[in-house]
């Protein structure tokens, strides 16, 4: 395949981007403290992107107005920034985009705050292992499918439970485009659309320890909490497929 300058520009614009994502993590990690607020360190997220380059990527999102998605606890996805202030014993979803030159990137981790109980930690490695077994399954041509299936199986094959409704997702113009990339697979492989050269998507890992079903929380219209108030995690990245390769944007 030979690449169009609109694929060329495409891909020109995320590897920047992923760049200006790493620089801005590595700082942004050495914040996330016991006393610190959602807020704050929304704040410093968007201050970080602004200084290395970047536009915050969420907050076009229509509606949203944070640089972040902020989940502690039972809240597992889309947490919404607040004076909340991180507690020993917490564990953080961090949720966070760039965009640069018209095109978004996506990228998810969990933090346990302080040293996470045996159990904990196990169920936090799961799920990073989990996302690098499915990065490596996003090539060309390949069906969906294959992804869904390893997720379920990686995850549930732990004991552990996928969040059947959250998903994810090809990422462009937009921070959310189809197709959706499921947790479970519901029919066969064969039937699933096939990763696309010159596609990026963002690939999500979204488990709980014993819920597969969310609602919502906190009643700000974002926030969505599992079930049971079953710790969960969150772990994400956006890759990018060539004809020959797959390039994980942020690292």
């Amino acid at each position: 395949m030979v690449y169009s300058s609109h694929n060329s520009s495409k891909k020109t614009a995320m590897i920047k981007a992923g760049q200006i994502l790493t620089s801005v993590l590595t700082d942004l990690k050495a914040e996330i403290k016991v006393g610190i607020t959602t807020k704050e360190l929304d704040q410093k997220a968007q201050d970080l992107i602004h200084h290395y380059g970047g536009q915050v990527s969420f907050n076009k999102v229509p509606g949203y107005h944070w640089a972040t998605c902020m989940s502690v606890n039972e809240v597992i996805v889309h947490g919404v920034p607040s004076h909340y202030r991180l507690k020993e014993n917490d564990m953080l979803k961090l949720d966070i985009g760039v965009y640069l030159n018209g095109y978004h990137i996506d990228y998810g981790d969990s933090f346990y705050l302080g040293t996470p109980p045996p159990a904990v930690s196990r169920f936090m490695d799961v799920g990073r292992a989990t996302l690098k077994k499915v990065i490596l399954l996003a090539k060309a041509n390949t069906h969906i499918g294959l992804v869904s299936q390893t997720i379920e199986q990686s995850i549930q094959g732990a004991g552990y439970q996928v969040i059947y409704n959250l998903t994810g997702h090809a990422v462009g113009k937009e921070l959310h485009e189809d197709p959706l990339i499921p947790q479970f697979l519901e029919g066969s492989i064969a039937k699933t659309p096939r990763f696309q050269a010159g596609n990026a998507y963002a690939l999500e890992i979204i488990y709980s320890m014993k819920d597969s079903q969310i609602r919502h929380a906190n009643n700000d219209g974002w926030s969505l909490r599992t079930k049971t108030g079953s710790t969960n995690c969150c772990f994400e990245n956006t890759v990018f497929i060539e004809p020959d390769q797959s390039l994980v944007i942020v690292n």
